[in-house]
């Protein structure tokens, strides 16, 4: 599989075969296409509720470091990172 390229302009979107479940201060997702369920933490299932519209990848990555408190660049690399592997596994797509 190739690896995703994405940068702050991306615009992020969610898959719209997968739904979502809050359990907790985590989520849980089925992707329908698949079958597999994901289990999110914390953080990761407030970048799941944070990309319910499309969004760019800059505005999460921002609004990441301002709920988090942590530099910017930690948590651009961290997003990023995070983000392509939900592109990856079928989670999230790169909107047209």
């Amino acid at each position: 599989m190739q690896a995703v390229t994405i940068d702050a302009t991306t615009i992020l979107r969610r898959k719209a075969a997968v739904v979502g479940a809050d359990v907790a201060d985590d989520a849980i997702l089925l992707d329908i296409d698949s079958g597999y369920f994901f289990q999110l933490n914390r953080t990761a299932a407030k970048i799941w509720a944070f990309v319910e519209e499309p969004q760019a990848l800059g505005a999460l990555t921002e609004h990441m470091a301002a709920s988090y408190k942590v530099d910017a660049e930690t948590c651009r690399s961290d997003v990023t990172e995070f983000v392509a592997d939900l592109i990856e596994r079928g989670v999230l797509e790169i909107a047209a």
